[in-house]
Order: C-alpha cells, then sequence, then structure tokens
C-alpha cells in the first residue's frame, strides 16, 4: 500500500497503473492481485486503513484526555503531524479518494462518518460540562473544525503558489485554533 500511496501521489490515481504499483513495490505484477482485486481495491484499503487509524487515535485521546479541548486539538494535531511525516498519504486521501464512486458506498460512508460523530460526541461532552457554548451544533463543528485542516492541507498539498516557507504548517495549525476555538468556548473556558 505505500508502494500504491506513492505512485497515486506521484502520478494521480486515474494516470497510474496497476504494473506502475507492482513496480514500485518490487513485487510480480500476479502478486498484486493475491491482496487486491483491482486498483480501486487497493484505493479503498488506504481509505479504511488510515480512517481507521484516525478513528484509533480519537478514541486513545477521548480515553486519555480530560479536557474536550485538548481531545479535539489533540486529534487535529495528529492529522497535521501525518501530513508532515506522509504529504503523499494526504494527497491521496483529500484528493483520490473523494473521486472514486465506491468510497460513497454505504459502508465506506459510515466509516467516513463516524469520525464526525465521533469527534460531535466530544463536543457535546464539552457543552455538558460548560466547556463549549450550548449554542453549537455539535456536528456542524465537527464538519467546521475538520473542513478547516482538510482546506489548509489541500493548500500545502496542491497549491504551488502558497508560500510554505513564509507559513510553516504548525503555524497554519496555530491560527486554525487560534480562529476557531474562541467562538467555541463557554464562560469560564475562554479564561483556561
Amino acid at each position: 500500500m505505500n508502494a500504491a500511496i506513492k505512485v497515486f501521489a506521484a502520478k494521480g490515481y486515474h494516470s497510474c497503473r496497476t504494473l506502475d504499483i507492482s513496480i514500485e513495490a518490487g513485487v510480480a505484477y500476479g502478486s498484486l492481485y493475491q491482496y487486491f482485486k483491482s486498483k480501486d481495491d487497493i484505493l479503498l484499503s488506504i481509505f479504511r486503513d488510515n480512517w481507521n487509524a484516525l478513528l484509533q487515535r480519537l478514541k486513545r485521546f477521548n480515553e486519555t484526555e480530560d479536557s474536550p479541548l485538548a481531545k479535539i486539538t489533540g486529534i487535529f494535531d495528529f492529522v497535521i503531524k501525518n501530513y508532515k511525516h506522509n504529504p503523499d498519504l494526504m494527497k491521496v486521501m483529500i484528493m483520490d479518494i473523494p473521486k472514486l464512486n465506491k468510497f460513497y458506498n454505504a459502508e465506506n460512508q459510515a466509516l467516513y462518518n463516524k469520525f464526525f460523530s465521533d469527534l460531535a460526541e466530544i463536543i457535546v461532552q464539552g457543552q455538558a460540562r460548560g466547556f463549549f457554548r450550548k449554542e453549537i451544533v455539535p456536528i456542524i463543528a465537527a464538519f467546521l473544525l475538520y473542513g478547516s485542516v482538510d482546506s489548509t492541507i489541500r493548500q500545502y498539498v496542491y497549491n504551488p503558489e502558497f508560500d510554505r516557507a513564509s507559513f510553516p504548517i504548525r503555524e497554519a495549525e496555530k491560527q486554525i485554533n487560534e480562529f476557531l476555538t474562541p467562538g467555541y468556548l463557554a464562560g469560564d473556558a475562554i479564561k483556561q
């Protein structure tokens, strides 16, 4: 799958062949089909493996962090670190997977949407504890939080005119937190 990520990121999902992946992986072309039915299957496996890793990380933050804000900032810090560590993976996750029709089947969408419902649940818990404002709609807040990180990473991955040197990804993460956080916090939480 690492070879596939590299090939998809370099050539684009629709422009590459499974032969390109087998060459990059250093395996016989026929061997690839012992593990995957098709190029679509490889791409969906990349999505499932990495999205499940994101869900596991969110679960771990939920179990180990007390502060709802620390849970949310922790998960997005994880996403930013993944971008820095493996920009090719983020390129494939953000740009190639959503273009695949099979991504939109019920099973894949249930997995995809679990992240948003789990994130929304953290916001609900934070509201119950007086940490987040009550008028915030948790699922919409989850979309906004993830959307800000996703859109920012897209600029780093795809916009050749974006000045990455002047705006390192960590500064972007800091700006997202500073811009969005005050709108979510309630009362005494703002002072923390």
